[in-house]
This record gives C-alpha cells, sequence and structure tokens, in this order.
C-alpha cells in the first residue's frame, strides 16, 4: 500500500531575505523561520506565530490546532494528526488494507440496508398518517416488536418581520417575547488581513479575536468509487 510523505522539518530551508509579514529587510543573523522556511523578523514572530507543541517550529497563530486536553498549546497541522504521547502506534500498512477492505464492505452493507430502511419508513409515515394520535403519536405494533411515529413541529421566524414588531414594540417588551441568539461566521480573506496587521491602534483587537478562535480539525471517511475500466474496455 502506497503512503504519501510527510511533513519533515529539518528538512526546511530558509526562504527570501525579507519578512513574509512586514516584508522588512532581514540580516542572516537575525532572522527566523517558519515551519515552512519562511524568513520572519523578530516582531512579527513574536506578534503572529507561536511555537508548535510537537515540532517547536514556528506556526500562524490562526492557522494553528489545538487539542482540548493540552490547554493552551498549539500545534501544525501534522503534530496535531500525530498520535498524542502514549497513544496508541497507527496500523501498519498491513492492517490498513484489511481495514479499508472491510470498510468498504461495510459501507455497501450499510448503503443497502439505509436504502431498504427509507422505503420502510415512508410506508409506515403512511400508514400512521391514517390512525389517531395519542399525546402526538402513533404506534404500529406487531410480533417481533413496535415502531413509534412521533409528530414535532419545528416553528422558524422571519427576522424581517419581527424586526418591524421590535421597532413598533420597544427594545425592552420584544426582548421578553423573544430570545436573540446572534453566530459569528469569518470573512476570512478581510479576517486575515486584519490579524497580520501591524498597527498599535488595532493589536487589543487582535489578540482577542485571536484568543476567541477555537479550532477543531473533524475527520470524515468516505468510500472512493471504483474507476470504470476505460468505458468498459470501449463496450468490449
Amino acid at each position: 500500500m502506497e503512503v504519501g510523505s510527510s511533513f519533515r522539518p529539518e528538512e526546511v530551508e530558509v526562504r527570501g531575505a525579507l519578512c513574509v509579514e512586514c516584508l522588512g529587510a532581514l540580516a542572516a543573523d537575525a532572522a527566523l523561520v517558519d515551519r515552512c522556511g519562511a524568513a520572519l523578523c523578530r516582531a512579527c514572530a513574536a506578534e503572529f506565530y507561536a511555537g508548535c507543541a510537537g515540532c517547536a517550529r514556528l506556526v500562524p497563530r490562526d492557522e494553528g490546532l489545538a487539542r482540548p486536553e493540552d490547554a493552551g498549546a498549539l500545534f501544525c497541522v501534522e503534530c496535531f494528526r500525530a498520535p498524542a504521547g502514549g497513544a496508541e502506534p497507527p496500523p501498519s500498512d498491513e492492517e490498513v488494507e484489511r481495514l479499508v477492505a472491510r470498510y468498504v464492505g461495510l459501507h455497501a452493507e450499510k448503503k443497502l440496508l439505509e436504502d431498504e430502511m427509507d422505503e420502510i419508513k415512508e410506508r409506515l409515515k403512511l400508514a400512521a398518517g391514517a390512525r389517531s394520535r395519542v399525546t402526538n403519536a402513533v404506534v404500529l405494533r406487531a410480533e417481533e416488536g413496535a415502531v413509534r411515529c412521533s409528530y414535532s413541529v419545528r416553528t422558524t421566524w422571519d427576522a424581517a418581520k419581527l424586526s418591524e414588531a421590535e421597532a413598533l414594540l420597544g427594545p425592552e417588551p420584544f426582548s421578553s417575547l423573544f430570545e436573540r441568539k446572534v453566530t459569528y461566521a469569518a470573512v476570512r480573506e478581510r479576517l486575515a488581513q486584519f490579524l497580520s496587521g501591524a498597527d498599535d491602534a488595532h493589536t487589543p483587537a487582535r489578540e482577542l479575536v485571536r484568543a476567541a478562535e477555537q479550532s477543531a480539525e473533524t475527520v470524515t471517511l468516505g468510500v472512493v468509487a471504483p474507476k470504470k475500466k476505460k468505458k468498459q474496455a470501449e463496450d468490449a
């Protein structure tokens, strides 16, 4: 089984004679190096970068990843993915091949089961719809067991119309009727420019924004569809 090459920090070489953040000229003995070999002045390294808790290479604070068990520590992508100290070692190539084969087989079985279950669900919903509800539910029984079909209503509110209602009622009466919830989604390009800025006026705000960020990597498995053999050998 072919395995891709991994990042090797000891092979990184310094690139460029200018700091990649402020573009200031660097003396040969004053440059620091990030995990990819880009040169940094000491001021920019201190403000925008942190040492990876794994390989100790400098990683941008807004790109560093943190584990719940390592409070405050930042990791580069490679070290974040590596097993933590004392963790179980990764499986061998032979075991990976066995696991992949088993996973692909189970995935195919699961797909068939899910398709059949979806068909059965729709038929049972149709059957439940023709029966009387008890406490907003219908129980369908058979010798092997029972299935409960529960009904619930999800309500959403039009924000524009509620804004008009708030203007008529006033903020205080309106807040007694509705709870306001706020979520944030980063405008990544603008946020990156803001965090890489060097003006002193926004330094406290930058630190607060960095402290507010919480990053977690999500791992998703998906079965790769097999390639068709050149249109079935040109339709034989």
